[in-house]
């Protein structure tokens, strides 16, 4: 069985004002929703877990019932990190969870194609995550001054969603809690546990809505 988290707890600090992000309409329909659709339609995904801020609880589970979604397994309350979500996630999803796709809810430009590829990838080398490889200058930079510049040979950015073998997402949550470890997303977990995780390329539009500038573009993109 295909699991899919969707973390879903976050406060969209960066984005600014009173909604969190991802409770934001892309389109008239809320961009968590939208992100869900792709899994829900996807053959392979069979059952979706969301961590979720527990005063939006209700809120959520409305828009579920709205939009008739089929595939929700669970609803749970997520953590004040995303690590901690996602645990809380895996906690309650099927106990014959295979792969874990772990996916930002604020990326609903996500496509099947990357969806399967990873899937199929995660089956023969245990975790895949997707990435494209940064195309601009890159820099490193100190009290917004230029203090050097880096080369961007080797250098990706990461998107989701992220693939990972049930047992080996399970152990390194479960040692990274009981440590009291956090980390920003699952490759960078596996990685620090001595896993090795592929790199797969990634979907130019899988766009992460973190700013106001990304929800207008995602808007455009939709429209086109």
């Amino acid at each position: 069985m295909v699991t899919v988290i969707i973390p879903c707890a976050g406060k969209g600090e960066r984005f600014g004002g009173k909604l969190p992000k991802q409770y934001l309409e892309l389109k008239g329909i809320p961009l968590f929703i939208r992100t869900i659709l792709a899994f829900e339609k996807h053959s392979q995904c069979e059952a979706i877990v969301l961590a979720v801020e527990k005063n939006f609880l209700k809120y959520v589970e409305e828009k579920i019932r709205e939009f008739g979604l089929k595939k929700i397994f669970a609803i749970t309350v997520g953590g004040k990190t995303r690590q901690e979500s996602v645990y809380q996630g895996v906690l309650s999803s099927p106990e014959d969870t295979e792969i874990f796709l772990v996916h930002d809810a604020v990326r609903p430009l996500v496509n099947e194609a990357l969806i399967s590829k990873v899937i199929e990838e995660a089956r023969v080398f245990q975790a895949v995550i997707p990435a494209i490889p940064v195309r601009d200058a890159l820099i490193r930079a100190e009290d917004n001054f230029l203090k050097s510049p880096l080369s961007r040979e080797g250098h990706y950015l990461v998107q989701t969603p992220q693939a990972i073998k049930a047992e080996i997402l399970k152990d390194c949550l479960f040692k990274a809690q009981k440590e009291g470890l956090i980390f920003f997303d699952e490759g960078s977990l596996l990685h620090h546990y001595g896993y090795k995780v592929k790199i797969t390329s990634g979907y130019i539009f899988n766009i992460k809505i973190t700013y106001p500038d990304d929800l207008i573009l995602a808007e455009r993109l939709i429209s086109k």
